[in-house]
Parts: C-alpha cells; structure tokens; sequence
C-alpha cells in the first residue's frame, strides 16, 4: 500500500476514535488527504479494478458512515434541555456533518461514478426512514439522492426494481406527512424522478399506486397548499402514459373521479404558471384517451360518462374564463406581453370545442362538476350551482367580431385555426361564408399589426379545408370565389412585406392547393424578379404551384431586356433558375458582394434542387411531381421530435374494432425497385444554363476561398447542392450515374469539399473557441442531413451515395481528432487543488433533471446549495459531438453496405 493511503487509512481509523476531540481532528485531515492528488489516483485505480483488497472508495464510504453513526449517536443520547448557545452548537455540528458527506460523494464522483449505487442508496434510505436520522440529515440525504443519485445514468440502471417501488413509496408517505417541517416541494421532484424511472427501467408502477396520487391531490384541495404539486401531477401524467396501454377503463375512470378536484384548485386557488402548464397537460392527455384521435361517440371509440362529459362543459367553461382573463392581463399590463395565448392551452380548448359543438345546440345550462363549499364536498347530494353556457360556432364568430384589441381577439384567432386544422370534416358547410367574410374584414385591418399573423395562418386552414369538401353547392362556391378572389389580392401584395412572408405564402399554397381561383402570371413573377428573395416560405410556395399547375413559358418582367440577350425571349424557367441561385436578376457572379440565400439558409432538403431539375424537364409538372411522390426517408422521419401519444391512440381505436385497418393492411417487406419513367426528355439549353449557373456559383466560392476566413458551411451546402441536383438528375432518368461521377459539377463538389477540409484541419488547433464549435455543429449536421440508409430508391439516396464520395480519409480523421479533443474538454480533469462543496460542474453521466435547484426536505436553511450550472462551451461541444455520433453512424452504415 502507497504512504498516501496508508495515512488515508490511519485516519479512517481514527474517525472511529472514542473520543470526539480525536474524531474532530482527524476531520479536516480527511477532507485534506481525499483530495490529495495522489490519494485521488490510487482510490480511482483501485475502485475502477475493483479488487476489494485494496482502499477504494466505498471502503473509505464505510469508514465515513461509522463515524456519521458514531456522532449521531452522541447527538441522540445528548440531554433534549439545553441552552440556547448548546442547540446552537449541536445544529451547527449536524450541518458539519451533513457537509462533510456531501463533500466526499462529490470528491469521489468528480471523475466518474465510482461509489456504488447500493452502497448509496441504502444509506440514504437507511437515513430517510429513521425518524432521529431522517430529522437532522433528511434534507442532505434528499438532495444527495436527486443530484447525485437520480441524476447519474450509471446508477439510474442499477437500482432495481424493488427499490424504485421502494424509493416510491418512502418519499410518498413523507409527501402526505401532515408535518409542518417537511418541504414537499422536494420530496415531489424525487417523487417525479423515480416514477420516470419506474416506468423507463422497470415493468412499471403497479395500479394499486393511483391511490398515493388521488391522495396527493385532495390534499392539496383540503389544505388549499399546492406546494410541489406541479411535480406530483408530473410524475402522475408519466405513470398514466405508461398505464393507459394496457388500462384504458381504469386511467378514463381516474380521470372522471380527480379532474373536478383539479378544476376546483384551479377555480379557488391562485396557481402559478407552472402548475397550470402541468394541469393542463393531464386534461389533454385524458381528452386523447377518452377520445382517441378526436372521436365523439362510443361507436366511433370515444369513452362516454355523464360525468366525463360533465367536466368537459365546466372545462369548457374554465378555459373561456382564462382567455378572457389572460387577454384583460395584456390589455392593462405595464409594457409589452405576447398577444397570443400558449399553444398547449388552444389545442386543449379546440380539442374540447370539438367535442361539444354541434348543431342543435346553442346554448346549454350545466352543473359544475366539483363542489365549491364543505358541505357540498362532504355530502355529494347537496345541490350544485348551475350556470349557462354558449356553445356552437356563434361563439368562435362572436368573439371575432365584437373586440378590437388584439389581446381579445387573437387568442379565439388560434383557436379558430387549431380547430378547423385538427378537424376540418367536422367544420360544417353553412360556417364556412360566414367565417371567411369575417376574416376579410379582419385582413386589412393594422396591416402591419400582430393580428395578421394570426388572420392569414386561420385562412390558410379555411382554404386547405374548403379544397377538402366536395359537397359544396354551385351557388355557394360562387360566393367563396368572390372573397377568395380578394383575399387573393391582398395577400399577394402583402409578400414584400418579410414580417408576414412565410403567412402570406402559406396562404397563397393553400388557396392553390386548394384549386380555389385560377393561378395567373403575376403569381409566377414572384419567383423571377425582385418582389422577394427566395426563402423557405417561397420554395415550399412554388414547389406546391409546380405539382399543381402548368409553368408558363414566358413572364414579361421590367428587368427581362437587362437580363436576356436582344434576340431572344429568356424563359420563365430560366429566370427562376436565376433567381433561386442568385437571388437577383441583375447581378452576376463576378460583382456579388454577398452570398446568395441558396448558400447560407436552410431549406427543406433537396427543394431547391427538385425545383432545378424539374425546370429544366419539358413537362415540368409530371417532373415534380414524380419527384415528390418519392416516399420519405424513414430513418429521418423517426428522427423528427418526441415520440407522441398517437400510436397510443390508434390502438385504442383499432381495440374498439371500428378501425380495422391492421387486419387488412399488410406492408411489403420487399425492397422497391425504381423504375425511371420514360417520356421525361429535357430542355438542353435549359439543363446547360442551370450547369453553368451552378459551376458559376460554385467557381465563385473557390476563387474567394481563404483556409482561414471562409466558412465552411457555405462550402459544404454548395457541394450539398451539386450533388443533390445530379441525384435529382439520375433519378428522372437523364443521366446515368456513372456520367454524374464524371461530371464537371460532380469534380467541382469535391474541390469545394477539399477546400471545406482544409479549414477543419485549421480548426483542429482552435477547439476553443464556441464560434468554431458550434460551426463544427452545423457543419455535421449538414453533412448528416445529406445521407440516407434507406433502402428504397429515391433522389436522396442517389444524393447521398455522391455525397459520400466526397467525404476523404483524411476529413473524417480530422473530424474524429477534433471530437476526440472536445470530449476531452468535456470531461476535464479533476482539479486536485479546488474541490468545493457547494457546485458540481456538468458531467457526461448526468441526466436531465427539471429544475436542478437544490431544495431541502426539512426546514433547514443551512442546508440549501446552489444549483448546477453548465457552461455554454461544454454545450456547444456535446451538441457537436453528438452531431458527429449521427454523421459517423450514417458513413459506417453505407460504406459496409
């Protein structure tokens, strides 16, 4: 044994000393050798060979827990009358030791984890349920058991199933503890952590557990406190996902007996932000499981009560009160506030309007569902207040009409847009002349107001609706052509202005879409002259006009003799072609001054370059839409955000077997062979002016180019777009691969990617610095976004495969180097000399916990730390190394397959 862990060991020893001045003295020794630098080592390579023979980390854990029984005891058996200066003494003797185990965890788990999880937890619970123990160090054990315990993906896999159900039960009794000097609000975020680990790493909270959460909730009804609630309703929503797959009736059952407490606390009790968001939450997830996928009936798979539909009226009613209130907030608040109301809050409100409009009914009066007095809660016979509500489409057009201030009429604007986008068969036939001549009126007023916004996007979905009923009458359709018509109008010449562009395309697709008027040429001269730059909004726009409607050959604009030679009329394909590369007609490659949108934002994948093909295609109209009838890739559509409750939904509708579809449907496994279509031939002198735009484009950027100031982004999305046109290209059959490889675009994508090389190689040197980090970030992820493993053919994949021919040995060695150092830099190391016991700095084992401010279980206020902080650089360096993570996996999958 090393004389640095010998003098470890002997002090160890003496921390179990009979006498407490030995034990006091030995103490700041302890603290001192554990973070020797020595010490720190051996204890680190003997924990990591775990070979028990030698001092580790848990062996000197051992020795600290003697030594906290041994002062505890002292504590225990001390006199309970004292004086005043005694208890003061006593307290302050309790903090010392509560720190001196905190600094050890964070000594010994600085580098890694490296005390084990049992060892851990059975001191913490062993603490926990004692109640002398539990009193002078639950707070500190509470924390040690969020920060560094529930927060450690280490440990998060090795507590077993036995003990989470344990941990569950623990700190939910402490939760309904009616002692004054418990702070719930802490006890419920634990609470939270372990349901999610319930029910992520084990088979789940048995049902028999719904009672600690019925019982959370009246109490919190009965002491008027809401003191951790947000977390408890948290951790209730988690376990009802989890549940409701295999115990639809109970969790529908659950929610018809707790959500009238719910309403009431929401109605009596002043609740903050938070907790509303998390109440609002559980009511939507009870609206998909009640009503799955929107259905209204117990024949279509609704889950129907009189109860339920009870709460969904006072709900209903709830939610008319909260705009209303939130709008009076705005209007009389000091400086500025969002008009618009929460997303979440709309679809709730759209998704219940759904439920109780119909046609029949206008008005209706309801019983409120919980009971506002004691004795109305006592005894359930005691009659209810009744109130009259309005229902029907005459409220949503009412609120629209009868308030100017955006506050008021914003708010009913989304819920207008949610409720016709989530449900447009249900928007009847009679409501749709009514509605759109409202919104007219509201267009041109405040053009430039924050109401327009809101006015386009819920004429967006009227038009897409409309496009959807085939039942409209003659007469009717002549009516909503007169308004389209003007809407039309004031929505084209509202493009310049940037504010509303992408809500103006929208619209203008969706009228188009909709085949609702006739597309002229002034529409198509957006997209050749100056009236707007090309942007996402506007190359979504015109890639839905082209799948719809006949490009016409040429457009007469003011700037056509400038840009085309005297003799001859330039076609409107080519100055599209133009103006999606250049941006403006009148420059030229030689006299720019800055980069083109084409090279410096982000657009959908392969828009623009399907739009480039597609016009060089005689028919342009089959072209595009032989190329967006490609399916999608399906491992970046997995990729696309959170798992939802929609595969949840569909199963409880296919359970009702009104949904048969899964009994029929069967997908094929097969591999699809793609078969280019014959008859798409090309306009040479159109496919030979897009070449020499794009090699323009591309030898622009490398006569420019400096190692040290270009950025390497521009470089790689140029490379981006040559490759992407020649997989479009190869797709519709109008070159072969084997000619793209020798292609002059394809030569002058892989200079561009050499160039892009050499300035990683720079920046090998400069890991330092956030800018270039986060440049390394984006440049994976645009690398990432240009390959495909799918297996079905597509212009993706041939992109891809061209895509991946440009990526060099030595640009993928660079890149590991480079995250080699940045996960070096994440996880740097222990600084022997600087431990202290108040902040942990991020570690690559720390999981995500809500709200990492340290809170204690019992009054203490000596016992509250500060919360974890990151720090901006080690974000921007696991962002890129997990972009790198993603473009590595993409590379090995298709170079062994």
């Amino acid at each position: 044994m090393s004389l640095a862990l010998n003098d470890l060991l002997i002090c160890c020893r003496q921390l179990e000393h009979d006498r407490a001045t030995e034990r006091r003295k030995e103490v700041e020794k302890f603290k001192r050798l554990i973070r020797d630098p020595e010490t720190v080592q051996h204890l680190d390579r003997h924990s990591d060979s775990k070979q028990s023979k030698y001092l580790n980390w848990d062996a000197v854990f051992r020795f600290l827990q003697k030594y906290v029984q041994k002062e505890t005891e002292c504590l225990r058996t001390a006199k309970p009358s004292v004086s005043a200066s005694t208890q003061a003494t006593r307290q302050k003797k309790m903090q010392e030791i509560s720190s001196l185990v905190k600094y050890f965890i964070k000594c010994a788990n600085k580098r890694a984890p490296r005390l084990k999880c049992q060892e851990l937890l059975n001191y913490i619970m062993d603490t926990v349920k004692d109640s002398f123990n539990g009193a002078v160090y639950g707070a500190d054990c509470s924390n040690i058991l969020l920060k560094d315990v529930l927060s450690v993906r280490k440990y998060w896999c090795e507590i077993s199933q036995q003990q989470w159900l344990e941990l569950f039960s623990v700190y939910f009794s402490l939760y309904l503890k009616p002692a004054q000097d418990i702070n719930r609000v802490l006890v419920a975020r634990i609470i939270h952590a372990v349901t999610k680990g319930c029910c992520s790493q084990t088979d789940g909270l048995n049902s028999k557990f719904l009672d600690f959460f019925s019982k959370a909730i009246q109490h919190a009804r009965q002491e008027k406190s809401s003191a951790g609630l947000n977390h408890i309703l948290a951790a209730f929503i988690t376990f009802l996902k989890t549940l409701a797959v295999n115990f639809r009736i109970r969790v529908c059952q659950l929610g018809d007996e707790i959500l009238p407490t719910l309403l009431y606390i929401w109605t009596q009790h002043r609740l903050n932000d938070s907790l509303k968001e998390v109440i609002i939450e559980l009511f939507q997830l009870q609206i998909y499981v009640h009503h799955p996928k929107g259905a209204k009936t117990q024949e279509k798979g609704a889950y129907e009560s009189s109860k339920w539909k009870s709460i969904l009226y006072n709900l209903y009613d709830l939610l008319i009160n909260e705009i209303s209130h939130i709008g009076s907030r705005g209007k009389y608040s000091s400086g500025s506030r969002n008009v618009a109301v929460k997303e979440n809050l709309i679809e709730l409100m759209a998704d219940i309007c759904h439920q109780i409009f119909n046609e029949d009914t206008r008005s209706l009066e309801i019983s409120q569902s919980y009971p506002t007095t004691q004795r109305e809660f006592n005894d359930y016979s005691a009659p209810c207040k009744k109130k009259k509500i309005e229902l029907g489409w005459e409220v949503i057009k009412d609120h629209l009409q009868k308030s100017q201030s955006d506050f008021d009429l914003v708010p009913w604007l989304q819920i207008t847009t949610q409720l016709i986008s989530k449900y447009p068969s249900s928007f009847p036939n009679c409501e749709l002349s009514p509605l759109l001549m409202i919104l007219y009126q509201l267009l041109p007023q405040h053009r430039h107001g924050e109401r327009t916004p809101y006015v386009l996007r819920c004429l967006t979905e009227v038009a897409l609706c409309q496009g959807k009923k085939a039942n409209l009458e003659g007469s009717q359709k002549s009516d909503l052509l007169k308004f389209w018509i003007k809407i039309w109008s004031l929505t084209f010449r509202g493009i310049s202005s940037e504010q509303i562009q992408a809500e103006n395309f929208g619209l203008l697709g969706a009228i188009i879409q909709g085949s609702l008027i006739e597309v002229d040429r002034e529409f198509w001269k957006l997209f050749t002259g100056s009236a707007c730059r090309p942007s996402c909004p506007a190359v979504c726009c015109l890639t839905l006009a082209m799948t719809i409607c006949v490009v016409p050959e040429t457009v007469k604009t003011g700037v056509e003799q400038s840009t085309c030679e005297v003799n001859r009329s330039c076609s409107s394909k080519e100055l599209m072609m133009k103006w999606l590369l250049l941006s403006q007609l009148e420059d030229d490659f030689e006299d720019r001054t800055e980069l083109p949108p084409v090279l410096h934002s982000n657009f959908p994948h392969l828009a623009v370059e399907k739009i480039l093909v597609s016009l060089t295609v005689k028919n342009c109209k089959a072209a595009m839409n032989f190329l967006q009838t490609v399916p999608g890739c399906e491992q970046h559509q997995k990729d696309q955000g959170e798992p939802s409750f929609s595969e949840v939904e569909e199963l409880f509708l296919q359970t009702t077997f009104d949904k048969m579809d899964f009994l029929t449907i069967v997908k094929e496994c097969a591999v699809e062979k793609h078969q280019a279509t014959v008859g798409f031939s090309v306009h040479q002198n159109l496919k030979e002016s897009l070449d020499l735009y794009l090699l323009g484009l591309s030898e622009q950027l490398l006569n420019n180019y400096s190692a040290e100031t270009t950025n390497a982004e521009t470089l790689i999305r140029c490379s981006s777009l040559l490759v992407g046109v020649l997989g479009c290209y190869c797709y519709v059959g109008v070159i072969a691969e084997e000619e793209a490889y020798r292609s002059e675009l394809f030569q002058k994508a892989k200079s561009l990617m050499q160039c892009a090389g050499e300035s990683i190689t720079l920046f090998k040197n400069k890991t330092s610095e956030e800018s270039r980090i986060a440049s390394l970030r984006n440049m994976m992820n645009l690398c990432t976004n240009c390959l495909c493993n799918c297996t079905k053919p597509s212009p993706n994949k041939i992109a891809s495969r061209f895509f991946l021919r440009l990526l060099t040995s030595k640009l993928m060695n660079d890149i590991a180097d480079i995250c080699r150092s940045l996960a070096s830099f994440i996880r740097k190391p222990f600084d022997f000399g600087e431990v202290e016991s108040g902040e942990d700095d991020p570690d690559e084992n720390l999981m995500e916990v809500e709200d990492q401010s340290s809170m204690n279980l019992f009054s203490d206020p000596g016992a509250s730390e500060a919360g974890m902080s990151g720090d901006g650089q080690s974000t921007f360096g696991e962002d890129a190394l997990t972009a790198w993570g993603c473009f590595h996996l993409f590379v090995c999958h298709e170079s062994f397959s």
